[in-house]
């Protein structure tokens, strides 16, 4: 709240407010344009009491948390002394100054004088405690959001390594199958890399980019394998100005093409983008072994189990994160917006 940041002028309106709730009824049922010079009498003993409290008694013994009882008792002693001294003024100083003096019984004036100091008290203490929640609730929320940006910056580190073994296993590979191919590889490679650096730094990026960032790695995980059919890749609707986590989704591909059962029927592995307004959504499924089937990268602690944080991090509980698995294949659907 904006409002907060002023705080001369939140004191000034306070007490603009508190003199005119006191003096404006009186104006208006009887007409004594004395009542308002009365008021500004007593306006400084309440800025003097007020002020003990919030400015001493709350941030020593309220906000610190030593001794509740103090707090209480030193109020009660602001109150006490404040409706002394307006008693003060009103039986020697008001007259004094020509102003007429209403006497009422003792009860009566002792039920007013708390009342009014409980209300102008209570209120500024109220302000006060509301304002330092909200400025604890403010700390805190920066402080989770620095804690979600290093923890996606943890991430982000983790995937990229990761996602550059398996590249260099495969271009290890290449070089004494098809040293053309392996060429191929290093330029694909080499823009991938680019893309790495100059945009998985930011926190969002736009979903063509990730888009053509995808396919290049499809295209040099396709070298791979025999027949590039083996890899099937759709996409449903066009990239518009929408804006996504950079990485969020290649480490899904990446596990779809690598735990593959290479000996599977066509197509090994299916990836399917479906793109929407409001949502993104990716859904993979590969064949694998019956013999080696486990959820992939549950030894590194990478990969899968990566991607579900991120998306905790970054969309709390709005999102669909899906695996279903059974003897021969591995599916995983995720839904995200935009």
């Amino acid at each position: 709240m904006k409002v907060f940041k002023y705080r001369l002028l939140n004191h000034i309106l306070f007490w603009i407010f508190i003199f005119t709730f006191y003096t404006v009824p009186y104006l208006l049922s009887y007409g004594f344009v004395l009542e308002a010079f009365i008021n500004i009498i007593y306006i400084p003993v309440d800025i003097i009491g007020v002020y003990i409290v919030i400015e001493y008694l709350i941030p020593r013994f309220v906000f610190k948390k030593r001794n509740f009882g103090i707090f209480i008792f030193g109020t009660a002693v602001i109150i006490a002394g404040n409706i002394a001294i307006s008693q003060f003024i009103k039986l020697n100083i008001q007259p004094m100054l020509g102003f007429w003096v209403v006497r009422r019984p003792f009860s009566a004036e002792m039920f007013s004088a708390l009342l009014n100091n409980f209300m102008i008290i209570g209120t500024a203490t109220a302000f006060k405690l509301f304002r330092h929640s909200y400025s604890i609730q403010l700390s805190q929320s920066e402080l989770e959001r620095k804690t979600v940006q290093s923890e996606l910056g943890i991430l982000r580190s983790q995937v990229n390594p990761h996602f550059l073994f398996n590249v260099l296993n495969n271009i290890d590979a290449l070089i004494f199958e098809d040293k053309e191919k392996a060429s191929n590889a290093i330029v694909l490679l080499s823009k991938i890399m680019r893309y790495m650096l100059q945009e998985s730094t930011h926190e969002k990026v736009k979903l063509d980019k990730e888009l053509s960032y995808i396919q290049d790695y499809l295209e040099l995980a396709k070298l791979s394998f025999a027949n590039p059919e083996f890899l099937k890749f759709e996409q449903k609707g066009l990239p518009n100005s929408q804006m996504v986590p950079p990485l969020l989704f290649i480490p899904i591909i990446e596990n779809a093409v690598k735990h593959c059962n290479k000996q599977s029927d066509l197509p090994g592995v299916i990836i399917n983008f479906n793109i929407e307004a409001d949502c993104i959504e990716l859904q993979t499924s590969n064949f694998v072994k019956r013999n080696d089937f486990k959820l992939p990268d549950s030894g590194t602690g990478t990969g899968l189990k990566n991607v579900e944080k991120r998306l905790k991090l970054l969309y709390g509980s709005n999102y669909t994160f899906d695996i279903n698995k059974d003897m021969d294949k591995f599916d995983v659907h995720i839904k995200v917006p935009v």
